[in-house]
């Protein structure tokens, strides 16, 4: 499955112009709360289960195929035996020409059954991923508002040549279990958490 978000991404909550002191500036991995947020966890396995779905529906019509392709192996060795009569033979052709057809059609429809139910299912997962970013966002500039700072820098951003933009935080400025603290809230039983953040 694709990653829910761009690798660079910077979460603003700066007030216009001026200089501000160290501690004015805070740190988060959106990455790591992206993938800690309750709703997240819900949200993927909600995609896991319907791509399950489409799976299942795709390997019965996988079946169904299959056994068309059987049926047409039959009629075509049929439509060549000599030891049936010509009219016989005959019948078989056009029973074999029917069946090429309907399989063509059967295979036809499979494949674009999983194109679609695939591109249903991606931009459900964009809709659902823009969704709960907004929320995560929303958490994180009520926070730094109620804390008094001037600006959030995404430390899981990275280059266009895949190189980490931010190479030292110090854990005093990183806000990352604080806000997932927020968004987890009542909802901790049953989550999957990353033991170096040590969110209770």
């Amino acid at each position: 499955m694709k990653k829910f978000f761009p690798a660079l991404m910077m979460v603003v909550c700066l007030a216009g112009g001026g200089v501000y002191a160290v501690e004015d500036i805070v740190f988060i991995d959106i990455q790591e709360v992206f993938k800690s947020f309750y709703k997240t966890q819900l949200a993927q396995d909600q995609i896991r289960q319907q791509a399950d779905d489409i799976k299942l529906e795709r390997e019965e019509m996988e079946a169904e195929v299959k056994e068309m392709k059987e049926a047409v192996d039959v009629l075509r060795t049929d439509s060549r035996d000599e030891t049936l009569s010509v009219g016989i033979r005959e019948d078989k052709r056009n029973e074999l020409e029917e069946k090429l057809v309907e399989l063509q059609i059967n295979e036809k429809e499979m494949i674009d059954f999983e194109k679609l139910r695939m591109q249903q299912l991606e931009q459900q997962n964009t809709r659902m991923s823009r969704k709960l970013f907004d929320e995560i966002h929303e958490a994180i500039n009520i926070f730094s508002k109620e804390m008094g700072y001037k600006g959030v820098i995404d430390r899981s951003a990275k280059s266009r040549a895949g190189m980490q933009m931010v190479l030292y935080v110090n854990p005093k400025a990183d806000i990352t279990a604080d806000v997932l603290a927020i968004l987890n809230e009542g909802h901790e039983e049953g989550l999957i958490k990353d033991p170096a953040l040590n969110v209770e």
